[in-house]
């Protein structure tokens, strides 16, 4: 056998006889490698919500309090004579302007009576006429024999003939220009009474009722003909607790929102308070007017309002979520991670939100949930929330 070979063959049973000796080794290590202790794990943050400290575009305070709109002006037309209707000139809905025909009633018989008074005062004039005449010709008469009495060409019977002659012929006419008078008065009366027959207008607005009257039904003096509401204007009556009247004030702006007008607000002034305490309610009445026409006409008078009577106004305040806001003006930011205590000095409250009027600045991160398990100096996780 050669070296080389005799080497390889050395080399094979060392190899051999040092397998079991390794094996007992690994087998050692892995059995103090499972039983070594895991590491401890990292101790997990305390968890909150945030709110980015932002901008509003304007916020109010004052008065909150409801109402019902109603038109500003509002007309309920009754006949004043008794007929059928003969002709519907407006329905419920449509618009009217004062003095336009709404209703026109049945008035043949009136209107021949009054063409009947016509001829009567054109006879009367007439009459007038001839008594005019006979008037004139009588007074001739009468001053020519006036002359001819001073002249000692006519008799004193022949005189005083004609004085009464003429004295009646002025009776005559005097009588027969009363009767013109007369006669025209009844007829101009009668031309009131005709036009009675024609309902019209009083104001301009909408015909917010038309009582479902239809043609031929007779209505009398203590029928409802139609309701006619001003609606270009409309006005919102608010009672105020007798221990606000103080802050109430005329021209007062007013804001309104609507349940059936959502995500709008329409605006308004004081125009009326009374003068005196309601002592049934212990309120104050005021009266608040609102321009529908520069709305679009969209509110409708029946509408329910919220109403806010507007005592103070700031124009883009910084704010953030009420329930950021603790007991002592004090609000928790998160800052690098950590939980920092800082006052502020709150401002008005709307719509879930509270103005800041200093002690935050625009984008800072307030705790709005989350932050009863924290203190000062706390490391912490924390979302955004979308308020």
């Amino acid at each position: 056998m050669n070296i080389r070979k005799t080497f390889a063959l050395l080399a094979f049973a060392a190899v051999i006889c040092a397998a079991p000796a390794s094996a007992a080794l690994f087998k050692r290590a892995d059995a103090k490698t499972k039983n070594a202790p895991a590491p401890a794990p990292a101790p997990s943050l305390p968890r909150v919500e945030v709110a980015v400290v932002k901008r509003l575009t304007s916020v109010q305070q004052g008065i909150t309090t409801t109402s019902t709109i109603a038109a500003l002006e509002e007309v309920i037309v009754n006949p004043k004579v008794t007929g059928r209707i003969q002709k519907l000139h407006a329905k419920e809905g449509d618009h009217v302007k004062a003095g336009d025909i709404i209703i026109t009633l049945d008035s043949r018989t009136q209107t021949a009576e009054y063409n009947s008074m016509k001829a009567q005062v054109a006879v009367a004039r007439a009459e007038l006429a001839q008594s005019k005449v006979s008037l004139a010709n009588a007074q001739r008469e009468y001053e020519r024999y006036s002359r001819l009495r001073k002249s000692g060409y006519a008799t004193q019977q022949e005189f005083d003939t004609r004085s009464t002659t003429y004295q009646a012929a002025k009776a005559a006419e005097a009588k027969a220009a009363a009767q013109v008078q007369m006669a025209q008065a009844n007829l101009e009366a009668q031309g009131v009474t005709l036009s009675e027959y024609k309902l019209v207008a009083p104001i301009e607005g909408i015909v917010l009722d038309d009582y479902d009257l239809t043609t031929g039904v007779l209505l009398n003096d203590k029928s409802n003909a139609m309701r006619i509401g001003r609606c270009d204007r409309l006005k919102a009556r608010v009672d105020i607790p007798e221990r606000d009247m103080r802050r109430l004030k005329l021209n007062m702006d007013a804001q309104l929102t609507f349940e059936s007008l959502p995500g709008e607000t329409y605006y308004g002034t004081v125009t009326k308070i009374d003068p005196y305490i309601n002592t049934n309610t212990r309120t104050i009445g005021a009266e608040i007017t609102v321009d529908n026409r520069a709305a679009g006409f969209v509110m409708k008078p029946g509408l329910f309002a919220r109403v806010l009577l507007v005592e103070t106004s700031e124009e883009n305040p910084l704010a953030i979520p009420t329930e950021a806001l603790r007991a002592n003006d004090t609000v928790l930011v998160v800052h690098d991670g950590r939980v920092r205590v800082q006052t502020v000095i709150p401002g008005p409250t709307s719509g879930g939100m509270v103005t800041i009027l200093g002690g935050l600045t625009l984008g800072e991160d307030v705790i709005v949930s989350g932050g009863n398990k924290v203190k000062e100096g706390d490391e912490v996780e924390f979302v955004i929330t979308g308020k």
